[in-house]
């Protein structure tokens, strides 16, 4: 998954790519989510989110590799 951090007042952040409220698409998203570990017949992570496996990258550090 990638993800931009972007300031709450930025054209970006106001293009919410499907209706409804935050609330709304939060919990679309958890459906969602929860259906994809289904159909990949894998469990759910048992992992917490302090612990979760994350690598912090710049676009910098993207740069030249594919």
């Amino acid at each position: 998954m990638t993800a931009r951090v972007v300031p709450l007042t930025s054209a970006e952040a106001g293009d919410a790519r499907m209706g409804g409220t935050p609330d709304e698409r939060a919990a679309a998203v958890a459906l969602l989510t929860e259906e994809a570990w289904r159909v990949s017949g894998r469990s759910l992570p048992t992992y917490t989110r302090a612990t979760m496996p994350v690598v912090v990258a710049t676009l910098a550090d993207h740069l030249g590799s594919t």
